[in-house]
């Protein structure tokens, strides 16, 4: 079996996976960047530090997981049993890059208390906002089928 090539020409999910992680890779690479270049090379702030490492290492899965994407989104003759498999090593991916936003959040904190604790916050208040309108359109949903 072969796993047909889509040609859609509105935004499938894996495009709109693709631009998530283009902006997280971007945000890492960034702080990597910027937060690195602050560093006190004689006495460097150890959970900054350990924050950038976890940067680090969440890039690599970052790119494969665009290449693994690219693979898929553009090769025609992907078998189910390749298929199946690229999908769990780009959710492996995907996590590894969501769980790599943790150390964005402790940044924020190191930053200082007042912007970290303003990140949390937003975070607790976008939370909410989106399970009510998660919630409001399952009713909706639910509303216009009957």
């Amino acid at each position: 079996m072969v796993v047909p090539r889509k040609d859609e020409t509105d935004d499938t999910p894996a495009d709109k996976a693709w631009a998530i992680h283009a902006a997280i890779i971007g945000l890492n690479t960034g702080n990597l960047l910027f937060r690195g270049l602050e560093l006190d090379p004689d006495n460097p702030g150890m959970i900054t530090v350990a924050c950038l490492a976890v940067l680090a290492a969440a890039l690599p899965f970052q790119a494969i997981f665009f290449l693994i994407n690219s693979y898929i989104q553009e090769a025609s003759n992907v078998h189910d049993l390749e298929y199946v498999m690229l999908q769990r090593l780009s959710l492996i991916c995907q996590t590894i890059s969501y769980l790599s936003l943790t150390a964005i959040g402790i940044l924020m904190f190191e930053t200082h208390m007042y912007v970290g604790g303003s990140f949390f916050a937003g975070c607790i208040v976008a939370f909410f906002l989106l399970r009510a309108a998660m919630n409001q359109a399952e009713a909706l949903a639910t509303s216009h089928s009957r």
